[in-house]
């Protein structure tokens, strides 16, 4: 059984008459008798009853009629979804995100993208910088949201976004309170920070902005995630330095408070692969992320 067959087995069951569903099919009426026999004795069943003065469905053909039909539907669907993905305006783009792009990147990107794009599907993974920029080389993400760190062979960045650090005190902190709060304040105060195994450029950041403000941190607790680190501190481990698009998330037990002078800024950098093959991602790049970046750049 084919297509072809199929088609006209439906056109037949549509006119009820072989001749004028010989005549819409542009054939003749015996090839058109023969495929229909052909098609019927494959199934084994009897699609059509047949007399001089009358063509009716079977049951059974009532019901190849009725899949018939949803299957001739997907086909123009699936015909129709092709085009439109040749054209890059439909499809799937996937998207990594680190976890402060969440709060502060990911709302304008896919506010754009579903404006631009309203039939593309965005796929998005919570993923640490350098998970993504290697499932983004390995064609496993078609655009990752990172911590800015040094440039990465083969790939395309951009600056997207940048925020300051703030702090994160017990809430009976002695410091929790002190107002104003500066990045120097913390010289002599145990601190939890991420991991450098898991998150290179904020750890690495961390450190120089501690070293521009005169001391180095006193490291004592790292975790992966920041969940963690909220709740290492909420526990008393120490103090710590987030992003400070961390603060609406309300976590219990800790006090949010911003630094006053230079307290270091954290990046985001949109990253992709060197001529993406994909049309679409590639006018996602340049109608969605390059337009966000000069937004956000400094202005002359």
């Amino acid at each position: 059984m084919d297509l072809r067959q199929l088609r006209y087995f439906v056109t037949v069951a549509d006119e009820l008459n072989f001749s004028r569903a010989a005549e819409k099919l542009h054939m003749s009426q015996p090839p058109l008798s023969h495929q229909i026999k052909a098609l019927e004795d494959e199934l084994g069943v009897e699609l059509l009853y047949r007399t001089r003065r009358e063509v009716k469905l079977t049951d059974a053909g009532r019901v190849l009629l009725k899949h018939a039909r949803s299957l001739f539907d997907q086909v123009d669907i699936a015909v129709k979804s092709t085009v439109k993905a040749a054209a890059g305006d439909s499809g799937v783009v996937r998207l990594g995100m680190a976890t402060s792009a969440v709060f502060n990147v990911l709302p304008t990107i896919l506010e754009a993208i579903r404006e631009r794009f309203p039939s593309v599907e965005v796929i998005v993974a919570d993923m640490e910088s350098k998970e993504q920029i290697r499932n983004v080389a390995l064609d496993k993400l078609d655009i990752g949201f990172i911590h800015a760190m040094p440039p990465t062979s083969g790939m395309q960045h951009v600056e997207l976004f940048s925020e300051p650090y703030a702090a994160v005190l017990p809430a009976g902190h002695p410091l929790a309170d002190r107002e104003p709060l500066t990045l120097k304040d913390l010289a002599d105060t145990p601190m939890v920070a991420f991991s450098r195994e898991h998150a290179p450029a904020l750890s690495d950041a961390l450190i120089a902005t501690c070293l521009g403000a005169g001391f180095h941190p006193g490291i004592a607790h790292t975790a992966r995630h920041p969940l963690t680190v909220l709740q290492m501190v909420s526990v008393g481990l120490g103090v710590a330095l987030v992003p400070k698009s961390f603060a609406p998330t309300a976590f219990g037990g800790v006090r949010f408070r911003d630094l006053e002078g230079d307290s270091g800024h954290i990046r985001i950098e949109a990253i992709w692969r060197d001529n993406h093959p994909s049309e679409l991602v590639q006018r996602v790049i340049a109608e969605v992320i390059l337009p966000a970046a000069r937004l956000t750049a400094p202005q002359a």
